[in-house]
């Protein structure tokens, strides 16, 4: 049988090769941590242990969690937290042992290194609404016309998403990825041409794939009642990437199969049911994103003669919060950087708007998107 490709999420007619499944990419399923923990002996030096080790292990988990929520969040949620997950922390800890123990004073301490099961955490998180809010861009491509699975397939992925507590690229966002130049890029596979368009519309996360469907083997059955059913297999492969950096985070094929009265139905039911497994495996590596990440942000500065250039870099290199600055390009009184800043575009503009390093070259900045920022300086 032939597999006919379907358009899911966007009403564009692509192709986009994709690898199938390459698990490897994904990030770390757990994550160990070093914490420590005390406990009173008193009359029991055994239970005093237990408890020692059983503080240390939620010492870990809080741990572990800093890598996936904003500090700032963490805090203002800490009572839910503690209540929620640090009471339970032993459900998070797939395994610990004991690096060190000491008594002194009559206080017994350890210390462990604990290996933290990072999915269930995150999930959890997500549940609670404390990860952070990525913004997350679903363009599933093909070289067909749409089918009615089309919206259902769209929706599903998308809603797994919001469930999880992201936010969704607004229309404007993907309208902006149908420029020629951008689309002939796509079709050749190249999901890299998307992402500086994408990061200008700050668009944190791309998921990406194709969506194929088939008839099984079996074709049409007929069931109880001399009821025929369509049988149809349906399949999408996607990856997701970082839109700032271009890291693919994971790739995976997922397929189902479903029946139906027609064609359409068992197809729709088909891609519908792939889709609802592709939701949720992305948004899981979506969400095990650090959330104190850096993001790169593009600063684009005109009127710099070449002689001047060098020294302006030295001076962006010496504003706090900045963690990586290279320049792109240089031409015609042009210059492109890059810049690693722990932060979004607006704040990163602030902090160069009143750095005093910059204001020999009377830095002006003309305009600010969520992933560049355009500038002039003498």
């Amino acid at each position: 049988m032939r597999w006919k490709p379907l358009l899911l999420t966007l009403t564009l007619s692509l192709n986009l090769a994709l690898t199938t499944s390459l698990n490897a990419l994904a990030a770390p399923d757990v994550q160990t941590v070093v914490a420590e923990g005390e406990a009173a002996i008193g009359n029991n030096a055994s239970r005093a242990r237990e408890e020692a080790i059983a503080q240390a292990n939620r010492m870990a988990v809080e741990q572990a969690m800093g890598v996936y929520v904003v500090s700032e969040t963490l805090v203002e949620n800490m009572a839910l937290v503690r209540d929620t997950i640090l009471t339970k922390s032993s459900g998070y800890i797939s395994g610990y042992k004991i690096i060190s123990e000491s008594k002194a004073n009559g206080i017994l301490k350890v210390k462990v290194e604990a290996t933290i099961s990072v999915l269930p955490l995150v999930d959890q998180l997500a549940k609670m609404g404390l990860l952070r809010d990525w913004t997350v861009a679903v363009v599933l491509v093909s070289n067909a016309g749409e089918r009615a699975s089309n919206e259902a397939a769209k929706t599903r992925l998308n809603q797994t998403m919001i469930d999880k507590g992201f936010k969704l690229a607004d229309n404007q966002a993907l309208v902006a990825l149908n420029q020629p130049e951008i689309l002939e890029q796509i079709q050749k596979g190249n999901h890299m041409a998307a992402l500086p368009v994408l990061r200008d519309q700050g668009v944190d996360v791309l998921v990406v794939g194709t969506t194929l469907t088939r008839a099984t083997e079996d074709g049409v059955i007929e069931t109880y009642g001399g009821v025929k059913t369509v049988m149809t297999q349906g399949r999408i492969d996607a990856r997701v990437v970082r839109v700032d950096t271009g890291e693919i985070l994971a790739s995976k094929s997922f397929q189902a199969v479903a029946g139906g009265s027609s064609v359409d139905m068992a197809e729709s039911k088909a891609i519908d049911q792939a889709a609802g497994k592709a939701g949720d495996f992305f948004a899981l590596e979506i969400a095990k994103l650090p959330a104190a990440s850096t993001a790169m942000v593009q600063l684009i500065v005109k009127g710099l003669v070449f002689n001047r250039e060098r020294a302006f870099r030295d001076a962006l290199q010496r504003i706090q919060g900045l963690s990586k600055v290279n320049r792109s390009i240089y031409r015609n009184q042009l210059a492109n950087y890059e810049i690693e800043f722990k932060g979004k575009a607006d704040d990163l503009a602030e902090a160069l708007a009143d750095a005093p390093s910059l204001k020999p070259f009377k830095f002006d900045i003309q305009s600010v998107s969520s992933g560049s920022i355009e500038a002039t300086a003498k």
